[in-house]
């Protein structure tokens, strides 16, 4: 009879510690524990963040030391907004900036395009 409790012990805890670990790495999928963001980015930059919602709720992203310009709709500041990237930014600095963003701003409503670059003799 001990044996058999002792087996039901042990199936319960291996099924438990299954249960939590499958759910530790499925909330670890869902808020980006370590892998690329889920925002799709050019091969090339230089990048442009573009945000289809209120930029201002997430304003310390424009903080980061590679983004050169931050702007928000003249007409409607909550309509959407964009960040420009450094033009020595790597795919690693546009993740870092999508990541912030991503914190306030649902990651479906995040765009990264490529920037036109700027003619230096203009």
């Amino acid at each position: 009879m001990r044996d058999r409790a002792r087996r039901t012990r042990a199936t319960a805890v291996v099924v438990v510690a299954a249960l939590v670990g499958t759910t530790l790495l499925g909330a670890l999928a869902v808020f980006g524990g370590g892998g690329s963001s889920v925002v799709d980015i050019p091969v090339q930059g230089p990048w442009t963040v573009l945000v289809a919602g209120d930029l201002r709720t997430v304003s310390v992203c424009a903080e980061d030391p590679m983004v050169v310009d931050a702007y928000v709709g003249a007409d409607e500041p909550g309509a959407g907004g964009g960040l420009v990237l450094a033009v020595d930014a790597d795919v690693a600095d546009v993740e870092r900036v999508v990541r912030c963003v991503a914190q306030g701003i649902d990651a479906e409503r995040i765009t990264v395009v490529t920037s036109p670059n700027e003619d230096p003799a203009a």
